[in-house]
């Protein structure tokens, strides 16, 4: 989710992330978001150690983020933490930054070797993008203005953002795109699930047509730039 901000991703993206997540793991979230949505539901199903970060504090109360640590990063900035984690993730987050190739070393940087990192982000290549794009409309997951998020989209964007508030989707990205960019720096890709709020799990193991991608992959330890 953008950094600094909140957006309600339902639990179902979720799922398959916890699902690879064992207890007594070392987890840390980038681009938290200030309620802290995917900490509290990893630590409703999973006992583990959770770090995340953000640009803003969160806002929630102490019982809220009880075993949850935070600490304030912006991930577009290079980093180096004290620990190093088994998990590294984010949801939601590199669609609306610019710096991408430094969010995804720090998230490297972050990993004990072998380590597992899972993300998740809107696909260009979506059935709905391909449609929108095919009448001649702007894919409602890319905004062309920070004024009005709707230019050019139609009855499309409407039905997907129906106030035009801009949420800062900057950049569009393709299944294919994220698979070569994630093993440039340094991942095996492990699975890729699609995810659909409307046909739920019609798209789930078609992802390269799915309206989001979660991506598992693994810590190789060979990537093309330090």
């Amino acid at each position: 989710m953008k950094q600094g901000e909140d957006n309600p991703l339902s639990q179902e993206l979720y799922k398959p992330a916890v699902q690879q997540i064992e207890d007594h793991k070392l987890v840390l979230n980038l681009g938290c978001g200030v309620l802290l949505n995917f900490e509290k539901y990893l630590a409703r199903n999973r006992d583990v150690t959770i770090h995340c970060c953000d640009i803003h504090s969160p806002r929630v109360t102490a019982d809220e983020c009880e075993n949850i640590n935070f600490f304030i990063q912006n991930v577009e900035e290079p980093f180096k933490l004290d620990l190093s984690f088994d998990i590294v993730t984010f949801f939601e987050l590199i669609e609306h930054i610019d710096k991408t190739d430094i969010l995804l070393q720090n998230c490297y940087n972050a990993l004990k070797p072998n380590g597992l990192f899972i993300c998740s982000f809107p696909n260009l290549a979506s059935i709905y993008s391909r449609l929108e794009l095919l009448l001649g409309y702007q894919p409602h997951v890319l905004e062309v203005s920070n004024v009005n998020a709707n230019f050019g989209t139609g009855l499309f964007g409407k039905m997907n953002n129906s106030t035009a508030a801009p949420v800062h989707h900057i950049r569009g990205i393709t299944m294919k795109a994220m698979k070569e960019m994630l093993m440039y720096f340094g991942f095996d890709i492990v699975k890729v699930y699609g995810y659909d709020h409307r046909l739920k799990h019609l798209l789930r193991y078609i992802p390269s047509l799915a309206p989001v991608n979660l991506f598992i992959v693994r810590k190789n330890g060979k990537p093309h730039v330090k």
